[in-house]
């Protein structure tokens, strides 16, 4: 297992970059890839529903844009989703997300970003609680870039992304 980790950090960190919670620190970057290592925490207490708290760190890129460095970072997110089939916690679901991200343009106050949006996921359960979980994001990445940019901007980003991780699964409900 520490083996596949480890092949997986580095093979995102060759991929070279030209949005979901990870976010490209400046607006307009249109259509992005996501690509994160994460750890989440899935409580339920209705069948069809979970409340979900995640963090993680990742790699994103536009499909649009070309920019001269990767852009890498840390996030952490609270999301609330709803499953198409109730009881199994995997496969379709739908969600709402709000959440933060530290980028690697750490010199600007834009590497710090608020991200609230809407993803189609898929979760795959490849172990007992490793997770695969490719989705398509709509979100609006709130930063401020000084230089370029005086005002906050709000610009939506589509992101094609992928999530890889450790998903622990927890049954709140009153039996």
């Amino acid at each position: 297992m520490k083996k596949f980790i480890l092949i997986f950090l580095l093979v995102m960190i060759s991929f070279p970059a030209k949005c979901d919670v990870i976010h490209i620190p400046y607006p307009f970057t249109g259509i992005c890839y996501s690509i994160e290592g994460i750890y989440s925490l899935e409580s339920f207490k209705k069948p069809s529903s979970t409340s979900t708290f995640w963090a993680g760190f990742g790699h994103v890129g536009s499909i649009v844009e070309n920019y001269e460095k990767p852009f890498f970072g840390l996030e952490a997110a609270i999301e609330k989703r709803l499953y198409f089939k109730p009881d199994i916690y995997k496969n379709f679901f739908v969600s709402a997300y709000l959440g933060t991200a530290y980028m690697t343009d750490f010199g600007d106050f834009s590497s710090i970003g608020l991200v609230p949006g809407l993803k189609l996921n898929y979760k795959v359960r490849l172990y007992s609680s490793i997770i695969l979980e490719p989705y398509i994001s709509l979100s609006f990445p709130i930063t401020r870039e000084l230089t370029k940019y005086p005002d906050t901007i709000a610009f939506p980003a589509l992101t094609f992304g992928a999530r890889f991780g450790i998903n622990k699964l927890k049954d709140k409900s009153k039996k």
